[in-house]
């Protein structure tokens, strides 16, 4: 009866699930999101900051790796929301007139140079977070995707390519990142509080990512034409 009691409970506990460390799951997801070429992205921002000539307050589409950008919008322009497509390539970057729906050159959109760029961009983010800790909850998941929670403290200055950069000196953001279980890949990154100009404690920016390796093209749009994108 003994000998069963001790073989029942190793039973048991060779069923329960470990958490791996943060810093070894964040330390994968840098390789992970480095080797990748291509992905689908979108872009959620609650409680914005009013500081800024446009906040792009959604956005959904695909980042080529290094340099490239398309998506459809919404963003706030002067205090009002608007429809919008964007588009950037390396330093150059479009926008529609909300209302002529016509292609004109820009700047201050989400540059996507500074987000593949290992130093700046989404690799960047992951390996600055502070003071990381996994999540106990092994029941999480991202768009069907069964993943690891990692969160931790950041500082706003690594958030610059997609906020445009603004928070005070020492600021500090919670953040939350969810790491595929499968390909070390991060699906979600949620960051709260002030990461630019007008923002608040309550400021909330989720950006998720999928469709990892996808295969795209993006050009420059003809410049005063009217030319919807469809993401």
């Amino acid at each position: 009866l003994t000998l069963l009691v001790l073989l029942l409970a190793a039973c048991g506990g060779s069923s329960s699930t470990s958490i791996p460390d943060a810093h070894q799951l964040i330390s994968k997801a840098q390789t992970a999101i480095k080797a990748v070429t291509a992905y689908h992205f979108k872009l959620t921002t609650d409680h914005p900051g009013t500081g800024a000539t446009l906040t792009i307050l959604q956005a959904e589409g695909d980042i080529a790796v290094p340099d490239k950008l398309k998506a459809n919008a919404t963003a706030l322009v002067l205090g009002s929301n608007a429809q919008v497509q964007i588009i950037a390539i390396g330093n150059q970057q479009y926008i529609t007139d909300p209302i002529t729906q016509q292609w004109h050159a820009t700047k201050g959109l989400i540059n996507p140079r500074t987000l593949s760029d290992p130093q700046t961009g989404v690799a960047a983010i992951l390996g600055h977070i502070q003071n990381p800790t996994t999540s106990s909850d092994t029941n999480v998941t991202v768009n069907g995707t069964p993943c690891w929670n990692v969160n931790g403290k950041l500082d706003p200055t690594y958030l610059s390519g997609i906020t445009g950069g603004g928070a005070p000196a020492g600021t500090l953001d919670s953040i939350t990142t969810c790491i595929g279980k499968s390909d070390n890949l991060p699906y979600l990154i949620r960051i709260t509080g002030i990461a630019a100009a007008g923002d608040t404690t309550a400021t909330v920016r989720t950006f998720t990512l999928s469709k990892f390796g996808e295969n795209i093209s993006i050009t420059p749009p003809p410049i005063g034409l009217t030319t919807p994108y469809i993401a």
